[in-house]
């Protein structure tokens, strides 16, 4: 509900807005948050949890906030997953729970097989394969929150980048008073001051209703800070709104700045930004980022309106709201008493329960007497009541014994229908700690603390646990003299000392976990996974004794807060169950980020198309109207398939195929690398980057070439035409194009300086028409008239110059497919023009245009590798039974010769390529699925895999060890199918070539 009468300065109640939650409307005022305008419109349920489908309430007002995710807006402008503590209200606003906690949850209707349930159960659960099977899609389907966008983000995001001497994190007491002290004491020093809130202040405000001077300080200090942005030149920028959530080397953070109602953060952009990424390197970094108050442990803490004690008063305070008339504030510390006093004073019912014994009380708890609050000192709560909302407590006395805290007495019932809980404060060190910096548990304050010494760094507020504000103002005005000591701007630093015991405002108890509560079903440590204190016990019984190993096993910490609110907590609970001190525990690893991040915030405006070179053939719009589907092939545009209406991939490859084996196929290989080699020293050249002899290839002959590296591993391959004695054409992989010329340089310019060799990358300056087929030699007759087609004149792997079509040509019989084939290279602006030419012209036989997919297809029929895909970067040419391709009486050494003396490299247990025939001739195996041995070990795996439309059956080529001395062997290859898990195939090893062994093939009908 939201208080009448309430002043506050935050909340513009002139100014009314309407927004949607859960399908139904709301209205609240400009100021609010989602979270707050639901509690003034009393929405108590927000979502559910993530294991048990338990519906939740608000426990947090910021960051640190488990429960509350939703989801904005739709289409376009959807985002998941944010929290509706931080989402600032504005008209129009559409907003729906990630996990509705309206809605019938399949999670919340199993409830008697939660017991059932308990930390790691999906890990000794459904462990037979069909059962998974059976079961890994509902399980799935139930998992993490909200869904993902689906459509383009219609937002824009901005990047800037910021370089300055000081970066202030925080923008309570501590940020505002270290941020004037550096710009009061320096005339040159910049600084920026962020905030993840929308006002400067921190908890500050929440001392405005007893604390007169609390105001004055912060309208004097706020003024003198505005002072120093409103004027030209200003040497301090501040941003609002803005999370610090990431700390990376050398002092470079970056900070994520948000602007729910789309205008623009920055002035003069034509485009509003949503949100904005601050880039930022600075000299000296102060973190003011205060503190996390952690709950309290009980059973059932869960039900919703358990709050944190720091949360109700600020929502009462800034946004004049609260979800209860029958308060009842529990901890361990002096801050209850605080949020107690100001309750009481806005005419609530309200009373304490103070686990600490009575006797020595401070002054915030003998002003909350002095109101007439009534105080029960020296008892706990044992239990929450309720179904889904609280509406009463189970307390009971307790007392510290020796080291450990113990039940003393009988339990009663108290009703209410708020709980407002402390169990101390986490500084928030986690930015801090991104950078490897380690953190010390300090028993005073009873919290981890930041190292105290940190070069480029300074610490002050309550991150140092200092909770009064007046001497947060001292401890930060000292820390800044540091700062600008360290930055040479004065020569002695002044160095106050406090006014009070800067521990008395918390006065802290110790942690307050005894067994008798951590011991009772549903004491929740992690509010968002569900992780309870018998889930950290079964994680140590069984044996897991690192709290990043119980961290893990128990999922405590992983969700959207990243443990915020419960992992130190954990780490108690943790130590209490292993009977070790808390320090000897330690803390999780902290690491970027600190809090959830846009995708698009980190893409900026760099969305859209890719900025790496879209490369396209001169035949591209030929493959357009021809309804081609492409794929991206080393940066080039290349066909992949071209249906006809109504054809899926499989059956247009199989048309394609077929095409090409029975009559006659085409295919743009254009984008094949193509280096010319010139020199008289290039038959050399070609001998010592190729494993085979050069020396006496003819010209107007071809060769085809393997290419390794100095360790002996295959690189590239591909095929070299001679056009004469000193002048060769070189044709490489597609994606090896670039790397291949750099290489070939690389050993030009510093090893082989002497060879007279002259190197050109000529890749777009030819076109290349593949005509493939037993009517390819027909085909060609009619295209060119002064080339002799005939067998005998023109012999595979030959070329020779022409006119086609009446451009000159060079025409190679070559063939990546076993069928008889010729290349038609012309310069590349006639690409288009010979393309046409040679689909018209084979009309009469069917011709039809095939891609790539059918290419591997036809190539793998015949056992042709392709390197990358059936090579790993560690496969020599013997693994691939090539070894007929290695010269054996060059008298220069080749690139990689050397290295195939290793004795491993010759062993018979090495990886093999070899072919794979499944019994069952229409599974095909799916690429990379590993083969197994009798004892479930990998022996292997499928590089690749198809199915034989000439074969009418499907063949595989893989990985095998000693693959080579197993043919007609019977292995077994572990798949995945669809609703049957995980299933064993199994596969007789064969040749790698499974059509036209003899290669009869090559030269067509003849």
């Amino acid at each position: 509900m939201r208080l009448k009468n309430h002043k506050s300065d935050f909340i513009d109640q002139s100014e009314a807005l309407s927004f949607i939650f859960n399908n139904k409307s709301y209205k609240g005022y400009k100021g609010d948050t989602l979270a707050s305008a639901l509690i003034a419109n009393d929405v108590l349920f927000f979502a559910r949890s993530f294991k048990y489908g338990r519906k939740r309430g608000l426990m947090g007002s910021g960051v640190e906030e488990p429960n509350a995710l939703v989801s904005l807006e739709i289409g376009g402008r959807y985002t998941p997953n944010l929290k509706a503590t931080e989402v600032m209200l504005y008209d129009g606003l559409s907003a729906v729970s990630s996990s509705n906690p309206n809605s019938i949850d399949f999670r919340a209707l199993i409830k008697p097989l939660h017991r059932f349930m308990p930390a790691g159960f999906y890990y000794k659960t459904f462990i037979k394969q069909k059962v998974w099977a059976m079961v890994e899609d509902s399980l799935r389907s139930i998992a993490g929150f909200s869904k993902a966008p689906t459509e383009k983000d219609e937002d824009v995001y901005d990047h800037i980048f910021h370089h300055t001497e000081v970066l202030v994190v925080g923008g309570g007491v501590a940020g505002i008073t270290a941020a004037l002290e550096v710009l009061n004491n320096s005339k040159t020093t910049r600084v920026i001051l962020v905030d993840e809130r929308a006002h400067l202040g921190g908890e500050l405000f929440n001392e405005f209703q007893s604390d007169d001077t609390a105001i004055s300080w912060h309208h004097d200090n706020l003024s003198k800070l505005l002072e120093f942005k409103n004027v030209a030149n200003s040497r301090l920028k501040i941003f609002s709104r803005s999370t610090a959530y990431a700390w990376y080397d050398h002092n470079y953070i970056e900070v994520l700045q948000t602007n729910a109602t789309g205008e623009s953060l920055i002035s003069g952009v034509t485009q509003a930004a949503r949100k904005v990424l601050h880039k930022i390197r600075a000299k000296e970094v102060i973190l003011a980022t205060g503190a996390h108050e952690r709950p309290m442990l009980f059973e059932t803490n869960d039900l919703a309106n358990i709050m944190l004690s720091q949360s109700v008063r600020r929502y009462l305070n800034e946004f004049g709201v609260i979800s209860g008339k029958d308060v009842v504030l529990y901890g361990n510390n002096d801050s209850i008493y605080s949020t107690a006093i100001d309750i009481k004073n806005n005419a609530i019912n309200c009373k304490v329960i103070d686990i600490r014994p009575s006797g020595g009380e401070s002054e915030t708890v003998l002003k909350a007497k002095k109101l007439g609050i009534e105080v029960l000192q020296g008892y706990a709560v044992l239990k929450a009541h309720g179904t889904n909302l609280v509406k009463g407590i189970e307390i009971s006395s307790v007392e510290m014994q020796g080291k450990k805290w113990r039940l003393t007495g009988p339990s009663k019932r108290l009703n209410c229908d708020l709980l407002a809980s402390s169990g101390g404060f986490n500084p928030v060190v986690h930015l801090d700690c991104h950078c490897g910096a380690k953190t010390f548990f300090d028993e005073d304050s009873q919290a981890f603390l930041p190292q105290k010494v940190r070069k480029n760094r300074q610490v002050c507020g309550s991150i140092s646990a200092i909770g009064f504000w007046k001497d947060v103002v001292i401890d930060a005005k000292n820390k800044a003299q540091l700062t600008l000591l360290s930055l040479g701007e004065i020569k002695k630093s002044t160095q106050d000392s406090m006014s009070k015991n800067y521990l008395d405002y918390y006065n802290a108890s110790q942690f307050f976990v005894p067994i008798e509560i951590l011991n009772r079903p549903k004491v929740f440590i992690d509010m968002q996974n569900d992780v309870t204190t018998l889930d950290v016990a079964l994680a140590i019984r069984e044996g897991y004794r690192s709290i990043e190993h119980i961290k893990r096993y128990t999922a405590m910490g992983f969700g959207t807060d990243q443990g915020k609110t419960g992992n130190i907590n954990g780490i108690a609970v943790a130590a209490q169950f292993l009977d070790v001190p808390l320090s000897e525990v330690g803390t999780t690893t902290f690491r970027p980020a600190y809090t959830g991040v846009d995708f698009g915030a980190m893409a900026g405006r760099e969305v859209g198309g890719f900025f790496d070179p879209q490369r396209y053939t001169t035949i591209h719009d030929s493959h357009l109207e021809s309804g081609a589907e492409f794929e991206v092939v080393g940066q080039w545009y290349r066909p992949w398939y071209y249906p006809k209406s109504g054809e899926d991939i499989h059956q247009a490859v199989n048309r394609e195929c077929l095409a090409v084996r029975t009559s006659l196929g085409m295919m743009d290989a254009s984008t094949l690398g193509k280096i010319d080699v010139q020199g008289k020293d290039s038959r050399e050249f070609l001998s010592r980057v190729y494993t085979n002899a050069w020396m006496k290839l003819a010209p107007g002959s071809c060769r085809y070439g393997l290419m390794c590296n100095e360790k002996g591993m295959i690189i590239d391959d591909g095929v070299s035409t001679c056009i004469n004695d000193n002048h060769f054409i070189m044709t490489t992989t597609t994606g090896g194009a670039a790397s291949v010329y750099s290489a070939l340089e690389m050993w030009l310019q510093t090893e082989w300086s002497d060879l007279d060799v002259h190197l050109s990358s000529v890749t777009d300056q030819f076109a290349t028409v593949a005509v493939v087929g037993p009517n390819a030699r027909n085909l060609m007759k009619v295209l060119c008239h002064d080339i002799d087609f005939e067998r005998d004149n023109f012999k595979f792997m030959q070329w020779r110059p022409g006119t086609v079509c009446g451009v000159q040509a060079r025409v190679m019989r070559i063939s990546f497919s076993g069928e008889l084939a010729y290349e038609i290279n012309i310069e590349a602006n006639y690409g288009r023009y010979i393309w046409d030419e040679v689909a018209l012209a084979g009309k009469p036989w069917n011709i039809t245009p095939y891609g790539t997919e059918s290419m591997h297809v036809l190539r793998a029929e015949k056992g042709y590798i392709i390197v990358g895909q059936d090579t790993d970067g560690s496969m020599t040419p013997m693994d691939v039974n090539m070894k007929w391709i290695l010269a054996k009486d060059k008298p220069f050494s080749y690139i990689g010769r050397r290295s195939f003396s290793i004795s491993a490299l010759n062993s018979d247990d090495r990886f093999q390529l070899v072919g794979l025939l499944t019994k069952d001739a229409h599974v095909v195996l799916p690429e990379g699925s590993h083969i197994i041995n009798n004892k479930g070990g990998s022996i292997g795996y499928v590089t690749s895999s198809y199915f034989s439309p000439i074969l009418r059956r499907s063949i595989a080529m893989a990985q095998l060890k000693g693959g080579l001395s197993k043919m007609t062997e019977i292995v077994l290859v572990k798949i995945v199918q669809e609703k049957q898990g995980l299933k064993e195939i199994p596969c007789e090893v064969s040749s790698s070539v499974f059509y036209d062994i003899e290669g009869e093939k090559v030269d067509g009908n003849e």
